[in-house]
């Protein structure tokens, strides 16, 4: 990401120094996380509603031991709101590069569309922290979204390419 201003450097290097929170994604989502209108129980999330997703959400946190996590579910239960809560802290919280693999490309454009732009644009700690999308080359399309620390890749399992490209 290029700085117009050197002096963002310095801010820029600080924050790397920073360590990561003890804060879990759970605490997090409690806290920022908010549902859109269109959800069947929209606006603030709560753990409390969903208590089986805690442990899961809290097992991604970076002050989790855990380095692998199996997630076997039916459908519906709140699994894609778990993964947007990993995503939303961790463009705010622990940036890093992510990459989000859905069964085929159009599934990754759908949640894409659907689902993590809606997030960015309705909780007030992730507004303004993805780079806008007002071209191609924004650093903002459906399928990359950049942020001060990481980016965020959404590709298709069926895609080979979009699976060799991205180092994460």
């Amino acid at each position: 990401i290029g700085l117009a201003d050197p002096s963002q450097a310095i801010e820029y290097f600080l924050k790397g120094l920073t360590p990561d929170p003890i804060e879990t994604i759970s605490e997090w989502a409690d806290q920022h996380m908010v549902l859109p209108s269109w959800n069947a129980e929209p606006g603030r999330w709560r753990t409390s509603r969903t208590p089986y997703l805690r442990e899961i959400m809290d097992v991604l946190s970076p002050s989790s031991p855990i380095r692998e996590v199996v997630f076997q579910k039916p459908a519906q239960i709140g699994g894609t709101e778990a993964g947007k809560n990993w995503v939303g802290f961790t463009i705010h919280r622990a940036p890093s590069t992510m990459l989000l693999v859905e069964p085929s490309l159009d599934v990754a454009g759908k949640l894409s569309k659907q689902k993590i732009q809606p997030m960015l644009d309705l909780v007030p700690c992730l507004r303004g922290l993805v780079r806008e999308s007002r071209s191609r080359d924004s650093g903002n399309t459906i399928t990359s979204k950049e942020f001060t620390g990481g980016m965020l890749c959404l590709t298709g399992a069926n895609s080979g390419p979009g699976l060799r490209f991205m180092s994460a």
